[in-house]
């Protein structure tokens, strides 16, 4: 847990947190981020352990892959062509087209430069395999929980498992007004706000 004054002081100065207290994951006047806190777990199994041991499974990983942020013009900068290579590697190595997709858990820090460039990352692939205007929802637990800096992962992992289990998808918060730098309606993806 990272609860020393100095870290809220340093995030200030350096206008790294949110203005207002709120994330606003993909929201107009997204300005920051808040640093939250969090842990939790999962087990990993191969499917057929988890089958034979009798376990609850609450979900499959198809695929995955990694990258680095790549170079970029600073350290709250992401680079899309990064983003974009991994998203594609990812599902590459799930064998899923992006056109299966109907959500994605977005990472969505709620900053004017982060979230845009995460949405062009996105729509490279997406746009790429033809998926029509708005048929994928989006979303960022960031949004509800804050930034759970060391489980922002688990968090996002937490969250995609619990709407399957429920059959709903949590709405986004503070995004009553879409970030302007978006242009959620040339895209793929929409903003899940209910």
């Amino acid at each position: 847990v990272t609860l020393h004054p100095n870290k809220y002081l340093m995030l200030s100065a350096g206008q790294f947190i949110s203005s207002d207290g709120h994330c606003q994951s993909f929201g107009e006047g997204g300005d920051g981020y808040i640093p939250a806190e969090g842990v939790g777990a999962v087990v990993l199994k191969r499917l057929s352990q988890a089958q034979a041991d009798g376990d609850l499974i609450h979900g499959l990983i198809l695929g995955s892959a990694l990258t680095h942020g790549g170079r970029t013009n600073g350290y709250t900068v992401p680079n899309p062509q990064a983003q974009s290579s991994a998203i594609a590697r990812a599902l590459a190595d799930a064998r899923v087209k992006p056109r299966q997709i109907q959500y994605i858990e977005a990472h969505g820090t709620g900053t004017r430069l982060g979230d845009p460039i995460e949405i062009a990352a996105l729509g490279r692939v997406f746009d790429g395999d033809g998926v029509p205007r708005g048929s994928c929802r989006i979303g960022s637990a960031k949004s509800n929980i804050g930034h759970c800096e060391a489980a922002a992962g688990m968090a996002g992992l937490t969250k995609v498992l619990l709407q399957m289990r429920h059959g709903q998808i949590v709405p986004s918060l503070h995004a009553q007004r879409l970030n302007p730098h978006i242009d959620f309606e040339g895209s793929a993806f929409e903003l899940n706000r209910s």
